[in-house]
């Protein structure tokens, strides 16, 4: 069948085995994108609906084999799932790297049975999302100098014109093995049916003539996956709530 994409994902699958310098793109996008994966949560089993995981929720995910070894089958639409089960089946869709995170050490194929894919070690997936580090958040003042403000204004502008974002907050993080570089990382709430890449993209736009030079990290906040990143910015107060007036003291 022939193969047309379906999604921002796909176009960057597709661009990144014709023009590999492109592949940056692609995997950028496979980690902030949503993917289908074959299984079911746990008191969820007979769910018709969309639903929302809890901190905890077991997954009963459905694996393949190839090569008499198991792999994680994924799929950036249905379309493409519908190329590999041909019969009615349950699925989950989650975030590219929350759900990399709940399965690392499994080998990942994604789309196994079309055109375009990408096969994934268990080796590779641990590169993909970095060692856990431990880091010190640090929640910004608002007002004093070392508050990026024309990064918060410039952030603020972007995700006002979006009406899929619901909210946003920023604290400072160190890394443990980067401890003389602190930098704002950016958690974003927002609808499931965002293109998160695409306002990940507006961002970039925006800040590189508002805010030249900042050096900042954006992380989608899921509150169904907790995580250390994700605890330590719901701990900031929001920068950005839609339909709240912005003001800044």
């Amino acid at each position: 069948m022939l193969f047309v994409p379906e999604n921002e994902l796909e176009r960057a699958l597709v661009k990144a085995v014709k023009i590999p310098s492109s592949a940056p793109d692609f995997y950028r996008l496979l980690l902030e994108s949503d993917l289908l994966v074959l299984g079911t949560a746990q008191g969820q089993e007979a769910a018709t609906e969309t639903f929302t995981l809890t901190p905890g929720s077991n997954l009963n995910l459905v694996t393949g084999l190839k090569d008499g070894h198991q792999y994680l089958p994924v799929f950036s639409s249905v379309l493409r799932m519908q190329d590999y089960v041909k019969q009615e089946s349950k699925y989950l869709s989650i975030n590219g790297r929350a759900l990399l995170d709940l399965t690392r050490g499994a080998p990942v194929i994604l789309n196994p049975a079309s055109e375009y894919g990408k096969e994934l070690t268990a080796a590779q997936v641990e590169q993909l999302l970095g060692p856990s580090r431990p880091f010190n958040p640090q929640p910004p003042t608002v007002g004093e100098a070392e508050y990026p403000m024309p990064l918060v204004e410039a952030l603020t502008r972007v995700l006002a014109a979006n009406p899929l974002v619901e909210a946003a907050r920023m604290i400072q993080v160190t890394f443990a093995d980067r401890a003389q570089e602190p930098h704002p990382l950016v958690g974003i709430e927002a609808s499931p049916a965002i293109d998160f890449g695409r306002l990940v993209d507006a961002i970039q736009q925006e800040t590189e003539s508002a805010a030249p030079g900042a050096v900042f990290d954006v992380h989608r906040i899921d509150r169904a996956f907790s995580n250390s990143v994700t605890d330590a910015l719901l701990q900031a107060e929001p920068f950005y709530v839609r339909g709240a007036r912005q003001k800044l003291n």
